[in-house]
């Protein structure tokens, strides 16, 4: 973190709904990428199976499909990344005219609650060069405080994953309140 101050802008940003409504949006559309994760799992375990009863054609077999629903599952986690980042971000993904942000004139919000680590760093990658090559000066990232994740014993990552990937890319941010991170668009690498 550090850095200048957003100077209040992050009382500007709306409420956002979390837990109950991210969790089922996330349950709805990962749906396909847990059947494929499932199938090419019993696939790969009876490939194996197949391979120690010394039967090679039926476990070279079963290997290709379970290869097939790898390919399928992360299909499907790309398409719901897509769905869940769009429908949690459809009113800020266009700057307003006023340069700031999002549609509601302050700084650009990016929601990355129901996103993986990696797909939330792919966001990320893709929309603070144009946030930059727009001129807006500031964004708000909004990664949670872990609250709604499951098992106790699992603490949140995207909050630590988003600070790690910032730092690495020497873009300043800092914290205005929990769960939320104020980006200084100036230092985001121009394109990418």
């Amino acid at each position: 973190g550090g850095g200048p101050r957003g100077g209040g802008s992050a009382a500007s940003q709306p409420w956002v709904e979390t837990g109950d409504a991210v969790s089922n949006m996330y349950t709805a559309t990962r749906e396909d990428a847990r059947d494929h994760m499932r199938l090419r799992n019993v696939c790969f375990q009876q490939a194996t199976q197949a391979y120690l009863a010394g039967n090679k054609a039926l476990a070279k077999e079963l290997s290709r499909k379970g290869r097939q629903h790898a390919h399928s599952m992360k299909a499907a986690h790309d398409g719901a990344a897509a769905r869940i980042f769009r429908e949690r971000n459809s009113n800020t993904l266009l700057p307003n005219s006023t340069g700031g942000g999002g549609g509601g004139g302050g700084p650009r919000m990016f929601d990355l609650h129901g996103l993986h680590v990696a797909e939330a760093v792919a966001v990320l990658r893709r929309e603070l060069p144009n946030c930059r090559a727009g001129g807006e000066r500031v964004a708000h990232i909004l990664v949670g405080t872990g609250h709604h994740v499951k098992g106790v014993r699992t603490p949140a990552r995207l909050p630590a994953a988003v600070a790690e990937f910032l730092h690495a890319q020497h873009i300043r941010f800092w914290e205005p309140q929990a769960g939320m991170l104020e980006v200084d668009i100036a230092t985001v690498t121009p394109g990418g």
